[in-house]
């Protein structure tokens, strides 16, 4: 497998025109509840696929469409961070995040899993953990602007957590 730099993946990003589908393997956070929790971190490794450049605002308003229901949905300006690609890249406090997007119907075509759960540093099960794991939701602000009930997801991930990532056929390792 060949090996790609942070620098490198931005560039090869860049260079691609209009949205690029992306399938990744990463380690990330899995923002477990803090109350009874004995944990420090739980983190969860996850293969996933999503489009990175699409245009979200028309994403969301296609979605609807098939849904059934015409609106008129306006994206909101990054709550945080700045974009250094646009649509794609993200640069916030000196770190680089990819941020993909997913349609209901690639979902079912081709859902995340997460691979492994990692309790600080120990590979875990699920049903160990589960009561501390938050409960995925729909997003909200979609649902309240057009009506939709499957929404776009948006997922950020911070190029540190991303292990593996396959790009126009081909799969390269992560590295710093």
């Amino acid at each position: 497998m060949k090996k790609m730099t942070h620098s490198q993946l931005v560039a090869l990003i860049e260079a691609s025109k209009g949205a690029v589908i992306v399938g990744l393997q990463a380690l990330t956070d899995a923002r477990a509840k803090k109350t009874g929790n004995p944990f420090n971190l739980i983190e969860k490794r996850v293969r996933a696929v999503g489009f990175v450049g699409a245009d979200y605002e028309n994403a969301v308003n296609n979605e609807a469409t098939r849904q059934g229901w015409e609106a008129e949905f306006k994206s909101e300006e990054l709550p945080w961070g700045e974009w250094l690609v646009h649509g794609k890249v993200i640069t916030h406090k000196g770190a680089y995040y990819l941020r993909t997007q997913t349609t209901p119907g690639n979902r079912r075509v081709q859902p995340a899993r997460v691979l492994d759960y990692i309790a600080d540093g120990y590979k875990t099960t699920r049903e160990k953990i589960a009561r501390f794991l938050p409960v995925a939701k729909e997003a909200a602000k979609q649902q309240k602007q057009t009506g939709i009930e499957k929404t776009i997801w948006v997922r950020t991930y911070k190029f540190d957590s991303i292990e593996k990532i396959r790009v126009g056929g081909e799969t390269y390792e992560l590295v710093k």
